[in-house]
């Protein structure tokens, strides 16, 4: 079962024929969004909207009068790939939509989050969302950067949704940042040390090794190497989480900029 909170400035709820059409254009021309047969609305504050994907999952979708509890969606903000360098900063939310989907067994875990990203793409769409809550990996995404992002083909984009980002400096002045919620996909995390002046380049090297693990489907082996290019091999070592000591995460230190041949 995947989770995530579309928040709301306003208590509301979509139409369930805008989040079917919306879907349509996030998801691919095989799959589609139709409305749960026979599915009602409670006679309390929460309104639910029940959903079926041709490819076998089913949704819900409900409406709560209220933000999401203890500031959570605020103080994740921070970690978001779409906060970074803009300055963006989450509208006040006074409601939220919860959005779940229960995939079947056999469905793969990338298939089954990328389901999940369409689904809930269409509801912030359908719903003028103020931005997105993917609590697995505690970060509060922009409404719009992630319906743009959810457009976009290859995994990439998605995975910018699907974790967030923890950047801090270390003693020496290296750049460290730390991808967070890898674990949705059965794979640990990636530390990765860069140069002080690495910048975009870092960010866009974390998310080209963790779109190799997770095209991989498995954790890199202790000592294997990877690389920005054929011919750069840095190794990959498994250390202690600087969030979480009794979680490990596979370390990689870029040594210098990409050299594009």
């Amino acid at each position: 079962m995947n989770f995530g909170f579309v928040l709301l400035s306003k208590p509301g709820h979509p139409k369930a024929e805008d989040v079917v059409r919306a879907f349509a254009s996030f998801a691919p021309k095989e799959q589609r969004l139709r409305v749960r047969a026979g599915s009602t609305t409670d006679s309390s504050q929460k309104k639910i909207l029940e959903f079926e994907v041709s490819s076998g999952e089913t949704a819900f979708v409900v409406a709560l009068p209220v933000p999401v509890p203890n500031g959570e969606a605020e103080k994740a903000v921070r970690f978001s790939v779409s906060a970074m360098g803009t300055g963006w900063k989450l509208p006040a939310h006074k409601a939220h939509l919860m959005v779940c989907l229960r995939s079947t067994v056999s469905s793969p875990v990338v298939a089954s989050l990328s389901c999940f990203t369409s689904l809930v793409a269409a509801v912030a769409k359908a719903s003028r969302a103020v931005g997105v809550y993917w609590s697995n990996a505690g970060a509060t995404h922009d409404a719009e950067f992630f319906v743009a992002m959810a457009r976009e083909p290859g995994l990439v984009p998605r995975l910018a949704l699907w974790t967030g980002v923890s950047v801090a400096r270390e003693p020496d002045g290296r750049l460290s940042l730390l991808s967070l919620g890898m674990r949705q996909l059965n794979l640990p995390d990636l530390l990765l040390l860069a140069p002080k002046s690495a910048g975009n380049d870092a960010l866009a090297t974390l998310f080209d090794l963790l779109a190799y693990a997770a095209e991989l489907g498995r954790p890199l082996p202790e000592g294997d190497t990877v690389g920005r290019t054929a011919d750069e091999r840095l190794p990959v070592h498994y250390v202690p989480s600087p969030i979480d000591a009794t979680n490990k995460v596979w370390r990689v230190e870029l040594k210098g900029p990409r050299k594009n041949k």
